[in-house]
C-alpha cells in the first residue's frame, strides 16, 4: 500500500467540501475507494494537514521496533543475565521471535553478551541410568547353561499370566 501524498490530501479535503462521493474522489485521485475511505476517517472533520501528520507520525510505527525500548532491554537483562532465563522463555513472554533477542545480543544493543546466556558453550552429557548396560554386557540366550533351561531352580520359572476366556 502506497502513502498519499500532502498534495492528494489536499485535493481529497478540497473535493469533500465540494460534496464529491468516496468514490467519486477516489476516481478523480486514482486511488481504491477504500483508501480514500480509510484516509476520510482517520481524522474528523477531515483536515488534510492534520492527517497528513498523522499519517507521518504512524510511519514510524509499521512492523516490529528494530531496536528495544528501555522497558524491554531492562526486562532482558534482569531476566537472562540475573536470573538465568532463557532467550527463549524471555521471547515468550514478551511475544517476540527469539532470533530477535540474539540479533539484538550479537549487534550489542542489549547489555548482554553470548558468554552470559546461561548454558552458553556447555555441553551435557544425557545421564544414564544403567538399564541399557545390562543387554550390552548380557549373553544370547542360546548361550545359557542347561540348568536353566530345565527352569527348576528360582529366577529361571517362566510362565504366561494372561488367562483367556
Amino acid at each position: 500500500m502506497t502513502s498519499l501524498s500532502s498534495q492528494e490530501r489536499t485535493v481529497i479535503q478540497t473535493l469533500l467540501e465540494m460534496n464529491y462521493s468516496v468514490r467519486a474522489i477516489a476516481r478523480f485521485s486514482n486511488r481504491s475507494p477504500s483508501t480514500v475511505s480509510v484516509e476520510i476517517h482517520q481524522v474528523t472533520p477531515y483536515k488534510a494537514d492534520a492527517a497528513h501528520e498523522l499519517a507521518l507520525n504512524k510511519r514510524y510505527l509499521r512492523g516490529r521496533p528494530c531496536t528495544p525500548t528501555t522497558a524491554i532491554g531492562f526486562f532482558l537483562n534482569h531476566h537472562i543475565g540475573i536470573l538465568r532465563w532463557s532467550p527463549e522463555t524471555a521471547a515468550h513472554i514478551l511475544g517476540l521471535p527469539f532470533k530477535t533477542i540474539y540479533n539484538w545480543i550479537n549487534n550489542g544493543l542489549i547489555k548482554l553478551k553470548m558468554s552470559d546466556l546461561p548454558g552458553k558453550g556447555i555441553r551435557r552429557k544425557r545421564q544414564s541410568d544403567g538399564r541399557r548396560q545390562v543387554f550390552v554386557h548380557g549373553r544370547w540366550i542360546e548361550t545359557r547353561p542347561e540348568s536353566m533351561k530345565a527352569r527348576q531352580t528360582f529366577g529361571h520359572f517362566e510362565v504366561d499370566t494372561m488367562q483367556l476366556g
